[in-house]
This record gives structure tokens, sequence and C-alpha cells, in this order.
């Protein structure tokens, strides 16, 4: 295998990356990206993502070509594999592309758009890399390890492994995280969101979507924040794009500072500037708390597909690298005795912060660039 962040291996030049829907999808195909242009700005790369989904903003912001299919939106993946004459047509547009781009690898980091296109690629003999952040796979990556059959697949959290046929080559490889995520320095996330660098800061954010009852708990306890506990912190809100319902300081002073956001495109600022985060459990989240040591308390959202933030949370609590709280047993009170368990007690979040440490994998996106330099070279 080549060795991570070395000469790029001859003939590795075109790289199709596939993903879409979520940004989690989308961030960690960016990451792989910037570290391939980062080793070789001539290498030739290519996305393919959902249409009318995060990826049209996302992927041409950070500078790549993109391609999108219109995808089916009712229902499950399973359900949606009923509408054959509609898969037949993303198929065969899949396979146009493959023929058009030629690439040496193709990278899929989740969602129903990578269905399509990692089946045509795995067709025409190109080499598969396929990534899974959940500790349980979603229904399409595993529909894909059985029929695409990749070359490696790629996961964050040991439970992952058992879901794949046990004929395939999966790999610990962690899910990228953004370089620049990485090397955000502490001042200057504070200094671009304005936040005061004397006080440590309280970060609470429930995913780009936002989470509804995450807010409101948050902002129905702000006004009790007046214990000495409490004292020194700021509180830094990213409310989402949907789910945000905003609070006024002026109008109602509050005893800690705090400052609101709906989203925030340059994440890396936020988490520079956190010394604890409470939010949800989506996987590149906490992909990225790990590879930061950042000490945290997770809400995971219930009820998604196989309930897998629950079974992502459970990874880092397992492990001491975070307090769990049930978003069935979120209130205002039972946030408030957890925040003043953590917001006084620095020992304690030194301890959560070096478990998530010792989860992380910063060098993620390194190895997979490894990957599909090994298989590039035919040493698959």
């Amino acid at each position: 295998m080549s060795q991570p962040g070395g000469e790029r291996p001859a003939g590795v030049g075109r790289v199709l990356l596939v993903g879409g829907r979520s940004g989690g999808h989308i961030y960690a195909l960016l990451a792989i990206a910037t570290t391939l242009r980062a080793r070789d700005a001539d290498v030739s790369l290519r996305f393919v993502g959902e249409k009318g989904r995060m990826e049209e903003d996302l992927v041409p912001r950070a500078g790549f070509a993109l391609t999108t299919l219109d995808m089916p939106t009712a229902g499950a993946p399973w359900r949606r594999l009923l509408a054959g004459a509609r898969w037949a047509r993303l198929y065969r547009q899949s396979q146009a592309l493959i023929a058009d781009f030629q690439p040496q690898v193709v990278v899929g980091s989740g969602g129903q758009v990578c269905l399509p296109v990692l089946l045509a690629a795995r067709r025409a003999g190109k080499p598969v890399i396929l990534l899974e952040p959940n500790s349980i796979p979603g229904r399409a990556n595993r529909l894909i390890a059985r029929w695409a059959r990749p070359d490696v697949i790629g996961v964050l959290m040991p439970k992952a492994v058992g879901y794949f046929p046990t004929d395939l080559r999966v790999e610990m490889t962690g899910y990228p995280v953004r370089p620049e995520i990485l090397e955000a320095e502490r001042g200057v996330g504070m200094a671009a969101l304005r936040l005061d660098p004397a006080l440590r800061t309280l970060l609470v954010f429930g995913g780009s979507q936002g989470s509804g009852h995450l807010n409101e708990v948050l902002l129905d306890l702000l006004p009790r924040l007046d214990a000495p506990w409490a004292k020194g912190w700021q509180i830094l809100h990213l409310g989402g794009m949907i789910n945000a319902r905003t609070l006024d300081p002026a109008a109602a002073p509050l005893p800690v500072p705090y400052h609101y956001l709906p989203y925030l495109h340059d994440m890396e600022h936020a988490l520079a500037a956190a010394d604890l985060v409470v939010g949800r459990a989506g996987a590149t989240s906490l992909a990225e708390l790990a590879a930061l040591g950042l000490p945290a308390v997770l809400v995971p959202l219930e009820g998604l597909a196989d309930n897998h933030q629950v079974y992502n949370a459970q990874w880092m609590g397992d492990a001491g690298a975070a307090v769990v709280l049930p978003d069935r047993e979120l209130t205002p009170q039972r946030l408030e005795n957890e925040l003043a368990a953590l917001l006084s007690n620095e020992e304690r979040r030194a301890t959560l912060s070096a478990a998530a440490r010792a989860l992380g994998r910063p060098d993620s996106a390194q190895r997979i660039v490894a990957c599909i330099d090994e298989l590039a070279e035919g040493r698959s």
C-alpha cells in the first residue's frame, strides 16, 4: 500500500467521488478531494450527487465539478427499487458517466445516488471504495456491498463491520474530516465569530437542518444560567436552517453571553472555538469531535433508519468519550444538570476529551487516499 501523503503513483489521475443528500456524505468526499488536490494539482476529480440537494451548493463552493442525478424521493431505498424503469434510466446514465470520465477509482460515501453509480462502476471493471460512518450501515450501503462488491469498505465504528459480507475487505479507515477543521486555530475561530477569547465556549448545534427539540430546550434554559458554574462561559448556538427559533438577548437580557447563527458554512471556526459541545449524533459530527478530542453531550435523534444515531452515540458513550442524553429525557432541567456537572469540572472535560481523541482518526482522508493509490496500481 502507498504511504499516506507520499508521491502520487503513476496513473492515479482520475477519481470519481459519489455521494449526497446529507452534509456528512458530501463533506467526507470533499476531505478526500482536498487531500488529493493538495498532493497533485493536476489530478482530475469529478463529483456525482443528487439533484436538488445540498451538494449543488457545497461542491461548487469548494471549487469542484459536479454532475447530479434526478433520484427518486419517496419511500425507503428498497421500495424505490420497485420503480424499475426509473432505476434502469439512472443506471444507464451512470454507465455513460463512467464511460465518459473513465475514472481509475470510484469512491462512494453513501446515499441512494451511490446505488446506480457504484453498480455501473463495478460492471465496467472500475475499482470501488465504499465509506460507511454509522454504527449500523444504511440500506443503500448494504445493497451496494452485496451487488457492487466494493474492493474496500472503510468504516468508522467497529459495530458496522458485522453488517457486511465476511468475504469483503472491510477496514477501520475512519471517516474523513476536512483539513480546514483539523487545522483551524482557536484564536482565528474566536475572531471570525466575534466571541470573547477570555471566556470558554459552549457550542450547541443540531446539524445543518437543526433540531427543534434541542433548540427549544436550550432557549428555555438560557434565562436560568445564572449559577456560579456557568460563570466564565459563553454560548454559541447554531439553530439550523429550518428548525430554529431565535431569542433576542436585548429583549430579554441573559445571564451568559449568547451568540446565535442559523447556519455556519465555516464550521471549523465553531469547532476551534468550542470547549464543550452539545449536539446530535450524526456520524460526521462524531468523526469531527473524536478527531479534535472535543468533549460532548450527545442527544441522539431517535426513530431514524435503524435508530443509527442512538448506536452512534453509544460508540462514544461506551468509550467514556461523551455523555449520552436520550432525546426523550431531554428537558431544560436535565440539560441544566448535565451542564452543571461539566462546565465547572475541567478534569471531567479533560477525561472526555482524551477518550474522544483515542477514538479519532484525523488521518482518515490519507488512509483512504492510500487505498485509492493501491487500487489504481492494481494491487487490490
